[in-house]
């Protein structure tokens, strides 16, 4: 006989838990500004996940890049991720980044996660909560993708398989455009 008290059912009550308040801190906060297709990408400096240092959006002026925000404790997020570490495979990456940011409270479970589940491409670490808010994050997955310039070209919230196409299409596009300097 099975208690409702075991290990896993413990994790799973705290992964509902977590999301439950995230979910609600996200709709409760006030949103300065939500990013829409055509405007410039909040920069963002935040730390690595195994690593001293930090990544910074401005740092890849010059890129196409991919943001994507997830969690270990989100069901699309655990379909994406390996479905963008195979993208990122595929590209060459002179003109394409992606950065994934983790919101797990506790960085624990982002690891066990991604030992499980590895990307090639880096993770930061933004459970703070300022960056999704200047995102005007309000579910997870939520990926921008991101142009040369800084400016969101497509925007994202869940994960459908079937938009790996157009996203696949799109930053061949834009890696072939130049960089305007602004």
């Amino acid at each position: 006989m099975t208690s409702a008290h075991t290990p896993r059912a413990s994790a799973d009550a705290r992964a509902r838990g977590i999301s439950a308040v995230l979910a609600l801190t996200l709709l409760a906060t006030p949103i300065a500004h939500a990013i829409d297709i055509g405007a410039h990408a909040p920069d963002f400096d935040l730390p690595r996940l195994g690593s001293d240092t930090h990544l910074h959006l401005a740092d890849l002026r010059g890129k196409v890049v991919l943001i994507d925000f997830w969690a270990s404790w989100c069901g699309p997020c655990r379909e994406a991720l390996p479905q963008y570490d195979k993208l990122y495979g595929e590209l060459a990456r002179t003109d394409f980044e992606i950065v994934a940011v983790n919101l797990d409270e506790d960085v624990a479970d982002a690891k066990k996660f991604l030992g499980a589940h590895p990307v090639r491409y880096p993770i930061a670490l933004g459970s703070a909560g300022a960056v999704p808010k200047l995102f005007g994050l309000i579910g997870m997955p939520t990926s921008y993708l991101v142009d040369r310039n800084g400016v969101v070209r497509l925007s994202y919230q869940g994960f459908k398989p079937q938009d790996l196409d157009t996203l696949r299409t799109t930053i061949g596009k834009l890696a072939k455009e130049t960089s305007h300097a602004q």
